[in-house]
């Protein structure tokens, strides 16, 4: 069990941790996420097919969802503190159904830029505040676990939704994949209608708990090294596998997006607890680290096993990745304001992603991806470094009890 964790409540049973909520959450967040991926790996092909846009813009327009979903994350999040974690749960599922649709009869680029922003704003809704309320109902001794286990839901959004997708528009074109992705989110917010949560506040019954203090900010602060320190990785590997493949001749790429997700998947499921089981500062550092040592992999990859190992170790970094972040906040940050803290965390963790795919283009072309990568390894581990060194004290609660001393001290001179 973590440091953070010890101490606060006896080790919880697994029912503790699959609760009705919990279930509810994780079906709900499932279909959330295929429905988006139904979409997206189809969505660059109906640009140039329908819309006959070039590539540039079909990479702009696509990038623009996770940059409207970086800049509202924030916002969201502090909603979700005091509008409750359901109505945003709700908002966001129901933005998808619309959206959905509106692919339809978006066939230029203006009209698909709207609807692409508009998405945007429901996927912050949707998972900030879907992973926030899970830190608000996951068993102090098993925070990391609730965490993994409920981010694997995700995963399995990715790594099936694409292929149905992708056989949906082979087989009846492109607006029976749009329909359908409308009726998963329609399913989506139907079980996420059943969670009983109305406010965060009112639900752990901390209505007017102080807000987010400086030690607070610190650990935010902290929190954002360690996104930064695995999505820059992500951003970067996700965007240019494909090319990278190509370049040096390996076929079957494809297999390196299979393989990282089933790890993910198989490494929370089977070792939810590692990041309770582990200090907070191991478990992060770790996972940093790991992500770090997968670019190197990758660097040197030059056939298909080496690419497949390179996925296994990137999943196996992921895997606990966001989990352990995501504990370590709500271990520290008070409930009231969790959701604040949760929506400045996966804002920097989408930024970390853009900032990947954005520097890999330009590196690349200059220096060829095997630096490219290296240099993202050396990033993240620096990270690592970093996230490890300077963790108790952006961690560390104020020695109140010193500073009223210092402070007697000074008005009795």
């Amino acid at each position: 069990m973590s440091d953070e964790g010890r101490g606060k409540a006896k080790d919880s049973g697994l029912f503790e941790v699959v609760t009705r909520d919990f279930s509810l959450l994780f079906v709900s967040g499932f279909l959330f996420m295929a429905s988006l991926y139904l979409v997206i790996p189809i969505l660059p092909l109906y640009m140039i097919d329908v819309a006959k846009i070039s590539r540039t813009q079909v990479g702009i327009l696509i990038g623009l969802l996770t940059v409207a979903s970086m800049l509202v994350r924030p916002w969201i999040g502090r909603k979700s503190d005091s509008w409750g974690r359901k109505p945003l749960m709700l908002f966001g599922s129901l933005n998808f159904v619309v959206a959905s649709l509106l692919y339809i009869p978006a066939r230029s680029p203006i009209p698909l830029l709207i609807v692409l922003l508009f998405q945007g704003v429901g996927v912050a809704c949707f998972h900030t505040a879907a992973l926030t309320f899970v830190g608000d109902i996951a068993p102090p001794a098993r925070r990391g676990q609730s965490m993994a286990w409920y981010g694997s839901t995700f995963n399995l959004g990715i790594m099936l939704a694409p292929l149905f997708g992708v056989f949906l528009r082979d087989t009846f074109g492109y607006n029976s994949v749009f329909i359908t992705a409308s009726v998963c989110s329609a399913l989506c917010f139907f079980f996420a209608l059943m969670v009983s949560e109305t406010k965060a506040e009112e639900a752990e019954g901390r209505v007017g708990s102080p807000r987010i203090t400086k030690t607070h900010l610190r650990l935010i602060v902290l929190v954002c090294i360690a996104a930064f320190g695995g999505t820059v990785a992500l951003g970067s590997a996700e965007t240019f596998v494909p090319v990278f493949a190509s370049v040096n001749h390996i076929a079957h790429y494809a297999l390196f997006f299979t393989i990282s997700e089933g790890a993910i998947i198989g490494f929370k499921l089977l070792g939810g607890t590692v990041p309770d089981r582990l200090s907070r500062r191991t478990a992060i550092t770790m996972s940093i680290a790991t992500l770090g040592a997968s670019m190197f992999i990758l660097a040197f990859a030059t056939n298909l096993p080496m690419l497949c190992a390179a996925a296994f170790v990137y999943g196996a970094g992921f895997s606990y990745h966001t989990p352990a972040i995501s504990a370590l906040l709500t271990d520290k940050v008070p409930a009231s304001d969790l959701g604040g803290a949760f929506g400045i965390f996966l804002a920097a963790f989408e930024g970390g992603i853009a900032l990947g795919a954005i520097v890999t283009g330009p590196i690349s072309t200059a220096l060829g991806f095997r630096t490219t990568f290296i240099l993202m390894g050396v990033f993240s581990l620096a990270c690592a470094v970093l996230v490890a060194s300077t963790y108790n004290a952006l961690t560390a609660k104020p020695d109140v009890k010193s500073h009223i001393q210092k402070v007697d001290a000074k008005s009795g001179q």
